[in-house]
This record gives C-alpha cells, structure tokens and sequence, in this order.
C-alpha cells in the first residue's frame, strides 16, 4: 500500500501487538469480491479483532475523487464502533487515504484510537493505542460484537463492490 511520507513514519512508529492466541482467516478472491484476512479471538459474547485488510483488484482505473467518496461513506456507515471515524491524512498520486477515530478514547495513562487505511487496491484497519508514560505507540485488539464484525466485513467488502 503507497502511503504518504509523513503516514510512512507515523506506521513505523506504531509497534506490532501481541495476538498470541488470535486465530487468523483468510476469506475470498481478490478479483471477485476481495480477499478478506485478518485475526480474531473470540471471548463469550464479544469479539477481539487484532487487524483486519481486504485486498481487491480491480480492472478499472480508479480516480482520487473516487477513492475519497467511499472513504467519506464509510466514515459514515462506521458508526457503530463506539468512536466517531474522520478523515485525517490523504495522498492524491499515491492514492492513500487515512481515517481515524476523532476523538480518540483517552484516560490517565493511554490514548486509544481506530485507524483505517484505504489504498488503490487495499483496505485494512487496526486499533492504536499510546501509552502516555512510555511514550509508546502500539497495535491493540479491537473489543466488538459479532454483530458489529459482520456489520463491519459487509461495509468494507462494499468500498470495492461500488468500483
């Protein structure tokens, strides 16, 4: 995924979490409706969502002006993860686009967030959080529903579906 050079060093900034424990899937075609993948745990009725990415190819040429009408529908559709989504940063030739939960989760000791990034060609998405002490920013898992994942895989399978 082509990224801007400031969303270059903010994602090398962000250390990989610990899943340990997290079942990966794999789900699709990249030519049809996107291959899907990610990790989970699943805990009673609650759903721990390590990372998520949907990879699609599609024939069409697709324009910024595209890309960033279905970056601000699904900033839209996404209400339901218990954090408003915003558009934050964005890259025309590189056909990048960043949202993220505004505002964050905060408390004492962390500031936590939801990221989305949107490529040509790819989707993924994880939650954030930094630690205030350490100064830290880390890959955490992403508390929801079974209900808000399938609601979740439906709306990031329709960005591609639209092209």
């Amino acid at each position: 995924m082509k990224m801007s050079r400031k969303a270059k060093r903010y994602d090398d900034s962000v250390l990989p979490g610990d899943f340990q424990g997290f079942e990966s899937f794999q789900d699709g075609d990249p030519v049809h409706n996107g291959r899907l993948q990610g990790a989970i745990r699943r805990r009673g009725l609650t759903v721990e969502l390590g990372h998520l990415s949907l990879e699609h190819q599609s024939a069409k040429k697709q324009s910024f002006a595209k890309l960033h009408s279905r970056a601000q529908r699904l900033t839209h559709q996404v209400n339901y993860l218990h954090e408003q989504l915003e558009i934050v940063d964005h890259d025309r030739r590189g056909m990048y686009i960043q949202i993220r939960s505004l505002p964050p989760y905060k408390d004492d000791t962390q500031i936590q967030f939801n990221e989305i990034s949107i490529a040509r060609d790819k989707v993924s998405l994880k939650r954030i959080a930094f630690y205030r002490k350490d100064e830290v920013k880390r890959q955490v898992p992403l508390d929801m529903t079974e209900d808000e994942l399938s609601r979740l895989l439906v709306d990031i399978r329709q960005l591609f579906a639209q092209a």
